[in-house]
């Protein structure tokens, strides 16, 4: 179709050129008809000219006729092409949403794929961990929960082993102070047999040193005890200064209070043996210094073997609170991850008009395939039912309804093209503008007392409404926005006045048109 416009338009000037030629020909042909005349009157050259004459105007008009015709034939073209371009505008509009529509479709397989892999995924640990599991159920309902049972696993592992070297140091420990005692108590065993089966003088000698050796294990041995009641009240006081028992501690305290006294007593007791062994004589003695057990020595080991037991009891309890602690930690590393790519998707947004050809298609399609379905569901209700007259004609509500929605809007459609035509027809009657309105806001004014010479609209004027916009037909370079560019500066640039400047375009316009209507 463009090809044959510019067949045609080429044609169109090669006519016009012609034209052109004919006219300067005929001109030179009546500067010679006048020569000729001027020279000699001969009446047969005066015929021959005429019969030229008359054959090339009867030639100029054929060529303003074929002019004319092809005139016609390109406005038609044009109005082809305009048509043309529109449906190219909407092919090309199509086959972007074919393009879309192809892409998501390409997506969703993928999606689908992906979907397919993740549920084989699911399905395949979820019956491991059933068959796994001793009852049959299934303990884990998400891969979260098993990777947190792992986590806790880890931790409680790693507490436990952290326990079994601290119980290993201490029953080495243990075991070295129980091999030391047994030790001391086969060294004792054997003083004693000695002692027994010894009859010399030297008997009082040995009985007074084992006596000091005795003191001195008892005084070594109450140390030791002193030393490990105040590493038990350091402990409690660092682990658990708010259960740290004062009754406890002042009740120790009497019992350290009562070892002094014992202590005491023994020293006096030495010093009285050491007073009384010269006057003693040969015969031997029986040992009086082995150490006897009193209550409150029980009373105090028993509070410590207390003491103890909960010790290790709130040892136990820190140890769960610890692994506790660092699950909950794992957890909100891993909720802090899930919520930073949340706010990252989140962060991401696709913006697009309220209005535009997707939505406003979609839409259309939506409410036509809905109106369908309401028309199929009325229709299959009237043929079901069996108590209605089969001679009388029915006609389904929503088929009625959608027949009085489109009269209506047909209606309100011509309404407002009347009003439109009424409207246009008293702006041109009563200002001297023609108004033409345009699709997106547009509106195009063109004055009538100087009209456009093509169907260009070269003199108009369009304003655009949305943008608050104004620009020349012809184009910024055109003679026309030349003629009226003093009336832009001066009335829209500066006065900012779209009326004034309409109103003095009409007062110019209309005074070349008086002044060219009269003769």
């Amino acid at each position: 179709m463009s090809r044959r416009s510019t067949s045609e338009k080429n044609v169109l000037q090669q006519a016009q050129a012609q034209l052109a030629e004919k006219d300067a020909q005929i001109g030179n042909l009546e500067a010679d008809v006048l020569r000729l005349k001027a020279q000699s009157g001969d009446a047969e050259t005066m015929e021959i000219i005429r019969q030229e004459l008359s054959e090339q105007v009867y030639h100029i008009r054929n060529l303003e006729a074929t002019n004319r015709d092809q005139l016609s034939e390109l406005k038609h073209l044009r109005a082809l092409s305009k048509a043309v371009e529109v449906v190219e505008e909407e092919k090309r509009s199509l086959q972007r949403k074919l393009e879309a529509a192809e892409m998501v479709e390409a997506e969703l397989s993928e999606a689908r794929i992906q979907r397919q892999r993740l549920e084989d995924e699911r399905l395949a640990w979820s019956a491991y961990l059933k068959n796994a599991s001793e009852t049959g159920d299934n303990e884990f309902d998400s891969p979260e929960a098993v990777a947190r049972a792992l986590v806790q696993e880890r931790l409680t592992t790693a507490s436990y082993v952290e326990k079994l070297g601290a119980l290993q140091a201490e029953m080495m420990a243990t075991q070295n102070t129980i091999q030391t005692l047994q030790d001391e108590k086969a060294q004792l065993k054997t003083e004693v047999e000695n002692a027994k089966t010894s009859a010399n003088a030297n008997n009082a000698d040995k009985a007074r040193l084992r006596l000091e050796r005795q003191r001195a294990l008892a005084v070594k041995e109450v140390e030791y005890l002193r030393a490990q009641l105040k590493t038990f009240d350091t402990e409690d006081e660092t682990v658990q200064p708010e259960q740290f028992d004062e009754a406890r501690a002042k009740r120790v305290q009497e019992l350290e209070d009562l070892v002094d006294k014992y202590k005491m007593e023994v020293q006096s007791l030495h010093a009285e043996l050491s007073s009384v062994e010269p006057s003693a004589t040969g015969t031997p003695q029986p040992a009086t210094g082995s150490k006897r057990s009193r209550p409150e020595d029980d009373n105090a080991h028993e509070q410590l073997g207390q003491l103890a037991r909960k010790n290790r009891k709130l040892q136990e309890e820190l140890s769960s609170f610890q692994t506790k602690v660092a699950l909950l930690e794992k957890d909100l590393s891993a909720n802090r991850q899930q919520l930073k790519a949340a706010k990252q998707q989140t962060q991401t947004r696709v913006l697009s008009l309220k209005s535009n050809p997707t939505s406003d298609y979609e839409a259309i399609k939506r409410s036509t395939l809905e109106a369908l379905q309401k028309e199929n569901q009325d229709l299959l209700a009237t043929l079901r039912s069996k108590t209605g007259n089969s001679s009388v004609p029915m006609i389904p509500t929503s088929v009625l309804s959608a027949m009085e929605r489109e009269i209506a809007a047909a209606k309100a459609e011509t309404a407002s093209a009347q009003k439109s035509q009424e409207f246009k027809e008293a702006i041109f009657s009563t200002l001297g503008w023609t108004v033409t309105f345009i699709p997106n806001g547009k509106m195009r004014v063109e004055s009538t007392f100087y009209p456009s010479q093509t169907d260009e609209h070269e003199n108009s004027i369009v304003f655009d409404g949305e943008r608050g916009t104004m620009k020349v037909g012809g184009g910024p370079r055109s003679a026309f926005a030349r003629r009226i560019s003093d009336q832009i500066g001066f009335w829209v640039r500066e006065k900012g006045c779209i009326p004034g400047f309409l109103a003095a375009l009409t007062l110019e316009f209309y005074e070349e048109h008086t002044r060219a209507s009269k003769p």
